[in-house]
This record gives C-alpha cells, sequence and structure tokens, in this order.
C-alpha cells in the first residue's frame, strides 16, 4: 500500500474556498470573478490498496455518493421502478425514465441521420449521413491519448464540451428536445466538460481502462444497438470470461441491453471493448451529480466559464 502525494493536476473543488490554487490563473495574482468556485490542492490518497475508489485526473468534488454503476444489471423493468436506480434517487430516477421513453424515436433517428436509412423515397428530400464530429485523438482533448483507443469509435455531437450542434439538432430534432427537456429541468451538466453524442464503437474495438476528469457528472448509456452475440473465441483467459461487448466499471462488468439505460459514474477507473466485427451504438450523455447543489453549480460552472474565456479548457479541435 503506497502513500503519495496529489500531484498539481488533481485537485480538490471548494466552492467557497479562499485558498486557491493557480490550476486556473495565469498568473499567482489573477483571480477569477466574485460568484465563481475555485480550485485548492487536494490532500495525499492512498494507491495500490486494491479498493476500488473514485480516481478523476482533475477534480474532486468531496462528501458526493458514489457507485460505480447507479442502475441495476440487466433490461430495465417498468415493475422495479425507482428501485432500479441506486438510492431510489429521484432526480436520476426521472432522467432515466425520460429518456427510455423515448427510446423508439431516438433510435429511429439514429438510423435516418447517421445511417442514411430513410423512409423518403424522394431524392430531393434524401439528406446524406452525418459525418463523425469529434476526433478522439485531438491534441488538448479530454480523450486524447494515443494510447487510450484501438479500432474506430465515431462520435455524432449535439453537446460538444457543452456546446450544441445546431446541425444535429436540425437532423435528430425528437432527441435534442429529448436532451433539452433535461437541461430545463436542471440535470443536464452543462460545462465544458458536457457530452451528448451518438457513439458508435465499430467491431474489434476498445477503449483502454481510464478515468474521466471529474466527479461532478454521472453518465448516462441509452443503447441503440447492441451486437446480438453474446460469446467469441478469445484469445485470453480474460476475454474468455467476459462478454464479448462490454463495458467495466472498477470491478463490475455490465453488458448493454437495447432501450434500457446505464448510469455510471466515470471518474471510477472504466474500460470498454467491442470484440465481435458489429457496431455497438448508445447515446451518450451527462448529468449534474444529484448530491450538487444549485448554488454550488453555479459557482462550478462560472469557474469552468472563465477558465473557458481564458482558453484554459474546452478546446475543441
Amino acid at each position: 500500500m503506497a502513500l503519495r502525494s496529489v500531484s498539481r493536476a488533481r485537485q480538490i473543488l471548494r466552492p467557497h474556498s479562499r485558498q486557491p490554487s493557480t490550476f486556473f490563473s495565469s498568473s499567482e495574482s489573477e483571480q477569477p470573478p466574485d460568484g465563481s468556485a475555485t480550485i485548492i490542492q487536494g490532500p495525499s490518497l492512498l494507491t495500490s490498496t486494491g479498493v476500488h475508489r473514485p480516481s478523476p485526473s482533475l477534480f474532486q468534488l468531496p462528501g458526493l455518493r458514489s457507485l460505480p454503476f447507479w442502475t441495476a444489471p440487466g433490461p430495465s423493468n417498468p415493475q422495479q421502478g425507482r428501485h432500479r436506480v441506486a438510492f431510489n434517487d429521484p432526480i436520476i430516477t426521472s432522467a432515466v425514465q425520460h429518456v427510455e421513453s423515448n427510446y423508439d424515436d431516438i433510435r429511429q433517428e439514429y438510423f435516418s441521420a447517421i445511417l442514411g436509412q430513410q423512409q423518403d423515397t424522394d431524392d430531393k428530400n434524401v439528406s446524406r449521413p452525418m459525418e463523425p464530429d469529434y476526433d478522439v485523438a485531438s491534441k488538448g482533448g479530454e480523450h486524447a491519448d494515443d494510447a487510450l483507443h484501438s479500432g474506430t469509435w465515431d462520435w455524432h455531437s449535439y453537446i460538444l464540451n457543452g456546446a450544441r450542434n445546431n446541425a444535429f439538432r436540425d437532423r435528430c430534432p425528437k432527441t435534442a428536445q429529448v436532451v433539452d427537456d433535461l437541461d430545463k429541468e436542471g440535470m443536464l451538466f452543462g460545462t465544458p466538460f458536457g457530452f451528448c453524442f451518438f457513439s458508435t464503437l465499430h467491431g474489434k474495438s476498445k477503449i483502454q481502462a481510464h478515468s474521466g476528469p471529474m466527479n461532478l457528472r454521472l453518465r448516462m448509456h441509452l443503447p441503440l444497438m447492441v451486437p446480438k452475440k453474446t460469446s467469441a473465441n478469445n484469445n485470453t483467459q480474460e476475454e474468455l470470461s467476459r462478454p464479448t461487448t462490454g463495458i467495466k466499471v472498477a470491478d463490475q462488468v455490465r453488458e448493454w441491453h437495447e432501450g434500457s439505460a446505464i448510469i455510471l459514474d466515470d471518474s471510477y477507473v472504466h474500460e470498454v471493448w467491442n470484440d465481435v466485427e458489429e457496431p455497438r451504438v448508445l447515446l451518450l450523455l451527462d448529468l449534474w451529480h444529484p448530491d450538487i447543489r444549485m448554488e454550488e453549480r453555479e459557482k462550478i460552472s462560472n469557474m469552468f466559464e472563465y477558465a473557458r474565456g481564458k482558453s484554459w479548457i474546452g478546446k475543441q479541435k
């Protein structure tokens, strides 16, 4: 068991701190405006204990409830109701139920806008399939790590680094409205670290184990297309013991079920794989962690907007 100090890149977020770090400062004397949260140097952490805990790469707000997954495994069951969501949390339950209830429309818009499978036979009304809009290997991005991905992972984004894509709204209006409804209710994680996109992990592709930048958000997956094959002739013992298409968060492994949302905390170490030939497709979107109060959200958002205005974060391709 090792005891080490937190690096400068790992900080503790405290909305009322009087001892800001220089993480979001270009000089020692420059301070964010009043009403912003600040960052202070974090404490030491225990590592190499074999216990899985959140380990965000950038920020951590103490005191938040945490679990690798906030939804029960397996397909959703209307009779489960709130019991399917951890802590019977009413906010996360409401978000899950709202998105799942629009599954058919969201899936149809993916087939139409992304795959080009449209019902209209008039050539004048048929639009070309949308192109992927994010380079996951671009420098400066949250997912920029040459060793993180193998294979092909396509994004078609409605929200990218907190900014909306009007072209997506035009092509997928029902999906955009579902997401906007969550925003109106104060659930959507509307910061430069907020995302919503169709995530297509093509066959024979994987995303290596990594952790998200913060514990301020919970991530929702709404599976739209999941390969039917459940076993394969894999090469390693680890692959033989896991589903051929799945996700692992901390020490828990899950499979996706079409139409059944998964809520996960991506501040835990997590990895994703698709060992078969068919693509796995889902709608991914970020929600505020329900334990973060409105006053805290406002100050955190102000801090991020100040940092984005300085071009310290939120740089896109």
